[in-house]
């Protein structure tokens, strides 16, 4: 018996294509039916590393596209993303596993409540130019999404369990050839594994899974209102 279509998406908040992508697949996720999602935080420098490729933003030519390409792209989705004037110095600086880690432990308890997370983590980030990297910046993240044991969940990311389970993720997303974020790994009826990478790529999944395409709400509107 064929099983149902899946999703996995593939993550790193410091990815705001991820934010992207998440946005967007959250939309589709009440649309195409039959379709399960798995959201997996993985570690993107690793990711990275392990691949040879090297992030947009280093490269100072397309550091500036991508900024203008973030932009226009965010404006169609109508997700509210500004870049952070401070991001350069702050991938530098800091990485992002601590806060992939506080998700997989939201993740065990409720994953309504990591997803919320996650975007809490991006709109700090991409929206609101504020740090994501540090316990401090977590307990904010933790609060603002309704978590009532803040400290318990913060010491509890710093336990090995989690690390070795976003080294896992991360692990699998180099198995899959994975060299950025998002990755997005299709496994349709028949068992074929399909990998897409990036935030533009809903159109070729919805092609392949033969669910809706994906539009922002203002074309959805400006469909239905010519039927």
């Amino acid at each position: 018996m064929p099983k149902l279509p899946r999703i996995d998406y593939y993550f790193d908040v410091i990815s705001p294509y991820s934010y992207i992508g998440f946005e967007i697949l959250q939309k589709m996720e009440h649309q195409w039916k039959g379709v399960s999602i798995r959201y997996i935080p993985f570690f993107l420098g690793a990711i990275m590393k392990e691949s040879g490729n090297r992030p947009p933003a280093m490269l100072p030519a397309r550091s500036v596209m991508m900024m203008t390409d973030l932009q226009r792209t965010a404006k169609f989705w109508d997700i509210p993303l500004t870049p952070p004037p401070q991001f350069m110095d702050w991938i530098k600086k800091y990485r992002t596993t601590g806060a992939m880690k506080i998700l997989l432990v939201l993740e065990e308890q409720d994953k309504e409540l990591m997803l919320r997370a996650a975007r809490e983590f991006w709109l700090r980030l991409w929206s609101r130019s504020e740090k994501i990297f540090e316990d401090s910046d977590f307990e904010i993240v933790l609060k603002a999404v309704g978590v009532k044991n803040v400290q318990e969940v913060i010491e509890k990311s710093k336990e090995e369990k989690y690390a070795k389970i976003l080294t896992e993720n991360t692990n699998k997303g180099v198995d899959l050839s994975a060299y950025g974020a998002p990755w997005i790994n299709v496994l349709t009826a028949d068992g074929e594994e399909h990998s897409f990478f990036g935030s533009d790529r809903f159109h070729l999944i919805a092609d392949l899974l033969q669910q809706p395409q994906p539009l922002p709400d203002k074309l959805l509107f400006n469909q239905k209102s010519k039927l």
